[in-house]
């Protein structure tokens, strides 16, 4: 057999072998993408002395505990794999952690970052309406009949709303 005749019969072996063997390397990233369990707590709007725990990315129907210092509630994973409910945790309890049934323990976080992140959340949220009323109208105060629901909301309000008299009015 002469080289010619070799090398076409052996090339599309060879390159029948070299997609093969990449495609292990091809599925790792799908692999990686699965998205892992995630948790954390924030504070109810409705009730600020409650707070939700949420998770996500769980096994569809596994069974779930959470935990804030001795006390322990046992939930399952909807069928699309998150967790969703208010428990009564606490301020003296200490972080919450959540941990899927076989899986790592994941920490949530805490009660006090739950109250920092609302707390940000309304200054930030009243910092948009203020600067944008104030921008429209060059007035620094809410429409009659607004009041605000939250103290970090008014203090956003105002500090939005002068920057936007300050820079356009």
């Amino acid at each position: 057999m002469n080289t010619r005749s070799r090398l076409a019969a052996l090339a599309p072996l060879a390159l029948s072998s070299l997609a093969l063997g990449s495609l292990p390397l091809t599925a790792a990233p799908a692999q990686a993408a699965t998205p892992k369990a995630t948790c954390h707590v924030t504070q109810d709007a409705q009730k600020p002395d409650r707070f939700n725990v949420i998770g996500t990315g769980l096994t569809p129907g596994a069974d779930v505990s959470i935990s804030q210092g001795g006390a322990t509630a046992f939930l399952r994973a909807s069928a699309d794999g998150g967790l969703s409910g208010t428990l009564t945790v606490s301020q003296k309890g200490g972080p919450v952690s959540m941990q899927e049934e076989g899986g790592p323990k994941l920490s949530c976080g805490s009660v006090k970052q739950a109250e920092e992140q609302q707390t940000q959340d309304q200054f930030a949220k009243g910092f948009k309406d203020g600067f944008n009323l104030a921008k429209a109208t060059c007035k620094a105060q809410a429409p009659q009949g607004v009041t605000a629901v939250d103290p970090n909301y008014e203090k956003g309000f105002n500090a939005g709303a002068a920057a936007a008299i300050a820079k356009f009015c």
